[in-house]
């Protein structure tokens, strides 16, 4: 534990227990000596790192290798907004009258770079129309805010 961090809980102790023993105590003079002795400790635990503060100086340099992003969260929260993306287009798709499986590729942000329409599978049934391909590249493309040349197709 960094000595910053104790000495901050140190002063969160003193107050706690300073509560917890003015709450226990009954009214009186008794009462107003505990609350200026823990006022007294309280203060004096403030004051104790200052001189040490001030004869070392204060380093608020952070560009060690205590701070670093998590990967595996930043890659998971990625994948999580690009299936958020891809199940919304599913649905515009299906509310369209297809219904295929589509994956879409982003930026770091919310942007759409690619999409990927997986047409394995849907073979012309007698409850199934004509699958118009062009069509459906074209809504994914509109509906993503990219070129048409950014969905690929496959199957």
């Amino acid at each position: 534990m960094s000595s910053f961090a104790a000495w901050g809980l140190t002063i969160l102790g003193i107050a706690m227990v300073s509560t917890v023993a003015e709450m226990l105590l009954p009214q009186g003079k008794t009462r107003k000596v505990v609350r200026s002795v823990f006022a007294t400790v309280a203060a004096l635990t403030v004051i104790t790192p200052l001189p040490m503060l001030i004869k070392n100086g204060i380093n608020f340099d952070f560009t060690s290798d205590a701070v670093h992003t998590d990967g595996s969260y930043i890659d998971y929260v990625g994948s999580v907004k690009e299936k958020l993306v891809a199940e919304s287009l599913h649905e515009h798709l299906k509310a369209n009258g297809y219904d295929v499986e589509v994956e879409v590729k982003l930026d770091g942000a919310w942007n759409a770079v690619s999409a990927t329409i997986n047409f394995e599978g849907l073979g012309i049934t007698e409850n199934i129309g004509h699958i118009n391909k062009k069509e459906v590249i074209k809504l994914v493309a509109e509906f993503l805010n990219i070129g048409e040349e950014a969905v690929m197709t496959y199957g």
